[in-house]
């Protein structure tokens, strides 16, 4: 019984410190809401650390495109996020015309964008590290194997 308990402790363990590594970069938030009827609503949370990881699964041929296109800006994301993350927290730009909104806001580490037009309405929400780690991804599967 009492090797039952050590096992079950263990199993325990490692499932909180992989949840707990897995949750530390933060949380992905993305939500989009058509307006029209019976529009999707989607809403979808994931842990940030999932993203590079997920990116890394695609096969090659599959992104080709998205990296070629993200490698020549890889350079100035890396040193936005990194302004970015030393700057304070606040809005960074809003734009507002009659029936559309656009928001883009940084608050603790994390970019958010917020625009709302007559046909939809999207939510995301995404730690800096996170991006810097996925366009690092993306651009590296622009390489051949």
């Amino acid at each position: 019984m009492a090797l039952l308990a050590k096992i079950g402790f263990g199993l325990l363990g490692t499932a909180v410190a992989g949840a707990g590594i897995l949750l530390s970069q933060g949380f992905v938030h993305v939500q989009v809401v058509q307006k029209q009827e019976n529009g999707t609503h989607l809403h979808l949370v994931l842990p940030a650390l999932a993203v590079p990881i997920a990116l890394q699964l695609v096969p090659r041929h599959d992104l080709a495109q998205a990296a070629a296109q993200v490698r020549p800006w890889l350079p100035a994301i890396d040193k936005a996020a990194s302004v970015l993350g030393n700057s304070p927290d606040g809005p960074l730009v809003t734009v507002t015309e009659p029936g559309e909104r656009v928001s883009v806001a940084k608050s603790g580490g994390s970019l958010f964008v917020d625009v709302n037009d007559p046909r939809e309405h999207v939510y995301v929400s995404v730690p800096l590290a996170t991006l810097q780690s996925a366009a690092n991804v993306l651009a590296s599967r622009a390489e051949p194997d």
